[in-house]
């Protein structure tokens, strides 16, 4: 089981070339190639989530506690911090067992993901940016991500924390940090921020805001 704190939004639509182009002012930042996970939608729940990562990994989490409200510098809420525990399975035949399972399910949703990561070192000193493919023991790593389901086009902005006891304030720190300028026509807002459980919920009719 791995601790993860998470604050994320999703967009309709696809982001501008200025929104990449802040994102990878870097030149750590790297691109990752595209891949497709497989979903599967708990109707009605934000607070569990099933995929099949690439067709070869199976992951589940469960969000352990309420959502937590984060704010930029001046008190507006803009997005919620999200507290997850999660599972992974590297046992491929199990995967493609449940890959089989999705044919013809509406309850299972593929969505094709592109994405490009940086990746931030924190103690309790300094925030500072290292290699995306680096393995700090305490850090935050930031994500951003075309995200593409059956006939639909969306995008995501994602901040992680990793370690052996992920903080909120670990995000909201770097965040804070990340989230100085935004580029040009990025609002951020507490509606759009969610996690993939409820995202799915509302992009195929089950959700229920800020159900659990």
């Amino acid at each position: 089981m791995k601790p993860s704190v998470e604050l994320r939004w999703f967009f309709n639509g696809t982001f501008s070339p200025g929104v990449k182009e802040w994102f990878c002012g870097s030149k750590l930042c790297r691109e990752e190639r595209s891949r497709t996970d497989h979903y599967l939608v708990f109707p009605g729940s934000n607070s569990v989530g099933l995929k099949i990562r690439d067709g070869r990994k199976l992951q589940v989490k469960a969000r352990v506690k309420a959502p937590e409200p984060f704010s930029l510098p001046g008190g507006v809420i803009v997005g919620r911090l999200d507290s997850w525990v999660k599972w992974s399975s590297d046992d491929a035949d199990v995967a493609e067992r449940l890959a089989g399972l999705r044919f013809g399910d509406p309850l299972w949703v593929s969505v094709v993901k592109e994405r490009w990561l940086r990746q931030f070192l924190l103690d309790d000193r300094q925030l500072a940016e290292v290699d995306a493919d680096s393995e700090p023991d305490r850090g935050c790593k930031v994500e951003l991500a075309r995200v593409t389901p059956p006939n639909a086009n969306w995008w995501s902005l994602a901040f992680e924390s990793f370690g052996p006891t992920p903080q909120t304030a670990d995000v909201a720190r770097t965040a804070v940090h990340f989230l100085k300028l935004l580029p040009r026509g990025l609002a951020l807002t507490e509606r759009d921020s969610m996690a993939y459980p409820e995202w799915l919920n509302r992009i195929t009719g089950g959700a229920r805001p800020g159900s659990g």
